[in-house]
């Protein structure tokens, strides 16, 4: 720890605070300290003795929009302060407790030069040496391959660049993100080494979260920028194919005791920005991530304020084995397939088991299990994966409520079975998430699906382009969603051509289903019904396609086929709002209005108060003059008009 007091450096008892980075010391050594804790103990340390109000501290903690419960958020972050301080709430030293008023530090505090760290003079960057600048410029044919060579004769050298022919890019404190930026895989050089493979990714994903958690940038999420991992394609067009303004590149070389890892921030235009190379011994790995998102802060010249600045430096866990057991599960996460998920599952549990309060490690298992709930289990399996993950994103928040993953895990869960299919909840952790991380693509696709499920198409277009701004590349989830958009608002024959394109990219049953569906409104009957009898999920036939098939059969006079499937239908475990949509649809077309009404009844009521597709659905018209079904779309169409109004 650096010696003496200079400006922002607060003294008290045994401890050292640093209210610019939000480093806590005792007697010279680092205490860990989350973010939110490291922020209180900022403001109370900016005046001594004053009271300082919840909702002072509720401001400064958390957004206006962002969702989430201060009061139990509150008192947890001030619990982990006074245990960081070794203090209580019964006899104060430092933290004193004002009864529904506030808190405010009661400790002797030396502090000679306090200020808002917002204010702080940035470093100077140096110029590169002229004889250098060749070296660092791209030319049309070179490419992100070639940087890696670049970086890696350079290794021995620590340089920060000046912009060349460009203004700096000073931001207002508080202004939303303007800077656009991603963060490339790093190239892992050492020959050999597979086993190191994961930490290009694994790295380049850590910087990226802290990037992402100062709200200023905006950054490209690590899924989107996979493709380019090992691109030989130039920088411009790399940026481009993006839409950022700027990459970060780097080099990684293992040895047995150490790494040298080598980064770079390349303009656009192929100048570089800055650079410079880092020798860590492998215990040491854990603070690079929180060097390099303050560097390239500075590189770029946008100023924080004192919460935005400490989150570059909140620190999750001093044991550098759970550290790469977390770098390991990160990035088999990214993957999304099943098999990556469950192994990273495996390594965040690893992780766990070294540093039980590992919250970061908490949440990529929230993560997994969500998406497991989401996507790939049904019953009672999926119902088991989903209270996993809301269980474990709540932990990891008690831990830090900042976790953007965390509350989208929740999200997540909260639309399906074991959540209910709660949408409003969907919406307001989906934006809490994006709220503290507005990288988050599939927060924007977690909003997309639940607002196509209340029939609010124009809202989930939205938000499925918001998705895709942020993650340019294909999206299978969001494709498939935009197939369900175009099927629910009676764009079949566009319906059939997207699921078609889309089926050669996945074997998904929810494309198929899609497809089957849309072939028979688009006027293909025998079509529709072929591909909804092959649709199968994990081995066995999918229950939603069976459903719809069930209702198609019973409108093409295939009555008798219809019932036997609705039979078997029932007497399974699946049986999800759209399920049930469409035994209320088959039951329609049997003539059976008393059954199908109970079906269509239950699908409103558990998930799919699609009004605009109740309304559209020709396999419904037999209903069309009923008394107790006018009376269901008049409650569908009231709700979906609240809903609209709400959300707007």
């Amino acid at each position: 720890m650096p010696t003496g007091l200079g400006p922002g450096r607060v003294r008290f008892a045994q401890f050292d605070f640093d209210r610019a980075t939000g480093e806590l010391y005792r007697d010279g050594a680092r205490i860990h300290l989350q973010d939110q804790p490291s922020q209180i103990l900022s403001v109370l340390l900016a005046k001594p003795g004053d009271i300082v109000t919840r909702d002072r501290l509720r401001e400064c903690l958390w957004s206006a929009d962002t969702f989430v419960d201060y009061e139990h958020g509150l008192n947890t972050a001030v619990k982990k302060l006074r245990q960081a301080l070794g203090d209580s709430a019964e006899a104060p030293v430092f933290i004193e407790t004002l009864a529904r008023r506030g808190y405010r530090f009661i400790g002797h505090a030396e502090a000679p030069a306090i200020q808002d760290v917002s204010a702080a003079p940035l470093p100077k960057a140096s110029a590169i040496p002229a004889s250098l600048v060749p070296g660092w410029q791209w030319t049309r044919t070179s490419g992100l391959v070639a940087v890696v060579a670049v970086l890696a004769v350079s290794s021995g050298l620590a340089w920060r660049f000046e912009t060349r022919g460009r203004p700096p890019l000073t931001r207002d404190v508080g202004a939303t993100a303007t800077t656009q930026l991603a963060v490339i895989p790093f190239h892992v050089l050492t020959a050999g080494r597979v086993e190191g493979s994961y930490l290009g990714t694994g790295l380049a994903d850590a910087i990226t979260t802290r990037l992402a958690g100062t709200r200023r940038i905006g950054v490209r999420p690590t899924s989107a920028v996979l493709p380019f991992s090992a691109s030989s394609a130039s920088p411009a067009a790399v940026a481009a194919a993006l839409g950022v303004e700027h990459l970060v590149l780097g080099t990684v070389q293992l040895s047995e005791q150490a790494y040298r890892v080598t980064v770079q921030l390349v303009a656009a235009d192929g100048v570089a920005v800055w650079g410079h190379t880092y020798a860590e011994p492998r215990s040491a790995l854990v603070d690079l991530q929180d060097r390099v998102a303050e560097q390239v802060v500075a590189a770029l010249r946008i100023e924080l304020a004192g919460p935005d600045r400490a989150r570059l430096h909140t620190r999750y866990t001093d044991n550098p084995a759970a550290y790469d057991f977390y770098l390991r599960g990160r990035s088999l996460l990214l993957n999304y397939t099943e098999a990556n998920m469950r192994a990273a599952i495996t390594q965040f549990e690893q992780a766990l088991a070294l540093d039980p309060q590992y919250a970061l490690a908490r949440a990529g298992i929230a993560t997994a299990c969500a998406w497991f709930s989401v996507r790939y289990a049904h019953a009672a399996e999926a119902v088991d994966w989903g209270k996993r993950a809301d269980v474990e994103a709540r932990l990891a928040l008690e831990e830090d409520g900042s976790l953007a993953d965390a509350h989208l895990a929740i999200a997540n869960a909260a639309g399906t079975v074991y959540g209910g299919f709660e949408w409003h909840i969907v919406l307001d952790r989906s934006a809490a998430a994006l709220a503290l991380d507005p990288s988050l693509d599939l927060a924007h696709v977690a909003r997309m699906r639940a607002y196509y499920h209340l029939g609010l198409f124009e809202e989930a277009a939205r938000e499925g382009d918001a998705a895709a701004r942020l993650n340019p590349g294909r999206n299978v989830e969001l494709d498939r969603l935009r197939v369900a958009l175009l099927l629910f608002d009676g764009h079949f024959t566009e319906a059939v051509a997207r699921a078609e394109d889309l089926q050669a990219q996945t074997d998904a049953a929810a494309v198929r289903h899609y497809l089957g569906l849309a072939r028979y409104y688009a006027g293909d009957a025998i079509g529709g019904r072929a591909m909804l009898a092959t649709t199968i999920r994990s081995d066995v036939p999918d229950p939603r396609a069976q459903a719809s098939l069930a209702s198609i059969e019973a409108a093409t006079g295939l009555g008798r086929d219809a019932r036997a499937r609705i039979a078997a239908i029932v007497s399974g475990p699946d049986l999800d709002h759209h399920v049930a949509y469409s035994l209320g649809a088959a039951y329609a077309q049997l003539g059976d209005p008393a059954a199908s009404l109970r079906w269509l009844e239950r699908a409103a009521d558990s998930g799919f108060p699609c009004y605009p597709w109740f309304a559209r659905d020709a396999l419904l018209d037999p209903l069309r003059a009923n008394p107790r079904f006018v009376q269901l779309l008049a409650r569908l169409k009231d709700a979906h008009d609240d809903a609209r109004r709400r959300r707007r």
